[in-house]
This record gives C-alpha cells, structure tokens and sequence, in this order.
C-alpha cells in the first residue's frame, strides 16, 4: 500500500479531474452528468477527509484543497443559477397551464371526442 502522501495527491487528482468536468457539463448545460460526476465524486472527498484527518503531515497539500474547494463553489453557484432559471420556466409553463385549463372548456377544449381540424390538410 502506498504511502498516505501519495493517496491524498491521487485522490486530489481525481477530485480536481471531476471538479473540471463537472464545469464544462454544468457550462453545456448538462445539469444531469453533471448532477452525476458531482455524486461519484462523494467517495473520494470522504476518504480525502479521512485520511486528512489521520494524517496532520499532509498540510502541504492545503493549496490544492483549498482551490479544489473554491472551484466546486463555483460549480455549485452555477448549479443554483441554472436550477433557479428552470424553476421560473417551469412556474411560466404551470400558469399557462393553468390558464389554457380555464379557457379551453370556453373553446370546446373539454369535449371527449376532439373533432378533426379543417386546417389538417395532411390528412
């Protein structure tokens, strides 16, 4: 087994590798592998905490935490920004939902059969 020094700058690789990634995916608007690289990530901050915690002589590692820690902050505020912008579209999709819900039984909207358009010329 290697030596702790040598896991954490492993596991500090790895992290930074998948912190990168989820940046680009967060950027490309893939919010879902992005969702998914941020969750596969969990393990290893776990055993990077852990072994931290056991080893005080790997304070020289301290910079890279640190600047691992500031760019998943800024994933996690890109994150926000995007989840805050779908939840207002999905707001705006509910209320004309809702709105069409009240005017379509004025138009016909509620009748079992819909009737065939005259404007269907395809058919």
């Amino acid at each position: 087994m290697s030596d702790p020094f040598h896991t954490a700058q492993r596991l500090l690789t790895a992290l930074e590798d998948l912190a990168s990634q989820e940046g680009v995916l967060l950027r490309s608007l893939d919010l879902v592998e992005a969702v998914q690289i941020s969750e596969r990530a969990a393990p290893l901050v776990e055993k990077l905490c852990a072994l931290l915690a056991e080893a005080p002589e790997l304070a020289s590692l301290r910079p890279r935490v640190e600047e691992l820690v500031a760019q998943r902050r800024r994933n996690v505020v890109l994150l926000d920004s995007h989840l805050s912008r779908l939840q207002t579209e999905l707001r705006r999709i509910d209320e004309a939902r809702n709105r069409l819900a009240r005017v379509a039984p004025v138009y016909g909207g509620g009748s079992a059969a819909p009737t065939e358009s005259r404007l269907n010329t395809a058919a």
